[in-house]
């Protein structure tokens, strides 16, 4: 049993019984000596402080052991204790005070049949003891046997209830031990999913910012190295253009460790944000690359902002790496209860299904934790399509006809 648990065992007494009980026989002691009952009152006396004795030889240890509580182990300490006090009780009536100390302890050790019959035996011994030797009278003895009976009644009754409440609070010191467990379990999983949700944001955000921007700037540097006896004006234009990859790529790793938003959605709007990454693609590959934005755009909440600027980046870097498109084209398309993200090439395409790679799951599970949800439509030869679909609040509806705006850039490809 672990000291934890005897904290909550009922009877888990410690020292200051140990110190109650020799302290309250040696005090009945003392006045068994002093008031004049000659060699009954020294008998008396030598009696208690066996009884005392006889507790820490047998009775202590019975006390602390959850096992021990109302088994036949404790018979031979209760027999021990009547023997020691049956007659120190039939000597004077001074030990009767000692019954204070002797019951609690019968019922302590062994509970609530036990205890009672060994409160019989305290009880009916020296009272029987008394009329047999012909110092009490039938007559005298009948109602203190009657008292004594209704006082074991009540005391079998109370030990029976005390045994039910030692009971429920051993089911009770289970079950807080086990909810504390359970909370404890349940505090290293989610500690751990946590950690798990951690590392796979980062992995979505180093897979599309610098994963990506290092893919362009290897893409662009194997350009240049062709370009430089060439074309050299068009090499100068790619690598500014590895500069600036290269610039955000580091302000994107510097906001990652700050925790911050995108570095792309600090400073400029979505659209204006996906307009520049688009053209950029457009520059970068040498295709015609086009962003058109449908209807009103509204205010969109900073978790849908960054998804939807993942996406992007991350259907565009697809193309770059599987395609072999000659145009790409985005569109963000606002409704009043959803916003939705399409990008379409002209590549080679493919046959949708599996699970997909890395940046289709991230893209998936960005759309999940929004309530949104990601499609992809390809077949060989054709092209591939892939749309996010975000929802959003819908706002109260104003007096005001709706606005439709389409607003639209473009930047091909230097010739």
């Amino acid at each position: 049993m672990t000291g934890e648990r005897e904290d909550d065992h009922a009877w888990h007494v410690g020292r200051a019984w140990g110190v109650y009980f020799t302290g309250s026989m040696a005090v009945i002691a003392v006045i068994a000596v002093t008031t004049g009952a000659g060699w009954r009152g020294w008998a008396t006396a030598a009696l208690l402080v066996g009884t005392v004795g006889w507790y820490f030889l047998a009775g202590r240890r019975l006390l602390s052991p959850e096992e021990y509580y109302g088994s036949p182990r404790t018979i031979p300490f209760l027999v021990g204790l009547v023997a020691l006090m049956v007659p120190a009780l039939a000597l004077t009536t001074t030990a009767t005070f000692a019954m204070f100390a002797v019951s609690p302890l019968a019922f302590m050790t062994g509970g609530a049949w036990l205890g009672t019959a060994t409160a019989a035996a305290l009880l009916f011994g020296p009272i029987l003891f008394r009329v047999a030797s012909g110092s009490l009278p039938w007559a005298a003895a009948v109602p203190e046997l009657l008292i004594f009976l209704v006082i074991l009644f009540f005391s079998l009754w109370f030990a029976r209830w005390f045994a039910r409440v030692i009971a429920q609070s051993h089911e009770r010191a289970d079950l807080i031990a086990a909810l504390r467990a359970s909370r404890e379990e349940s505090t290293r999983l989610s500690e751990e999913a946590g950690a798990l949700a951690e590392r796979e944001r980062l992995a979505r955000e180093l897979h599309d910012t610098l994963a990506q921007g290092l893919t362009s700037i290897i893409t662009l540097s194997q350009a240049v190295e062709s370009e430089l006896d060439t074309d050299p004006a068009l090499a100068r234009r790619h690598v500014a253009l590895m500069r600036e990859t290269a610039t955000e790529n580091l302000a994107e790793a510097r906001a990652m460790v700050a925790a911050r938003q995108p570095v792309q959605l600090e400073n400029e709007t979505l659209e204006a944000a996906l307009s520049r990454i688009t053209g950029r693609f457009g520059s970068e590959i040498g295709v015609a690359a086009r962003l058109r934005v449908v209807g009103a755009p509204g205010v969109l909440p900073g978790a849908h902002q960054v998804g939807l600027l993942r996406a992007t980046q991350e259907a565009l870097a697809n193309i770059r790496k599987h395609a072999g498109a000659g145009r790409a084209d985005v569109t963000l398309s606002f409704a009043p209860e959803s916003v939705e993200l399409t990008v379409t090439d002209d590549g080679r395409g493919f046959v949708p299904g599996g699970s997909g790679g890395h940046g289709l799951n991230g893209m998936r599970a960005r759309a999940d934790a929004l309530g949104g949800l990601v499609e992809v439509e390809s077949a060989p030869g054709a092209g591939t399509t892939v749309r996010l679909v975000l929802p959003l609040d819908p706002e109260p509806p104003s007096d005001a006809a709706p606005t439709t705006r389409v607003a639209s850039c473009e930047r091909r490809a230097a010739p």
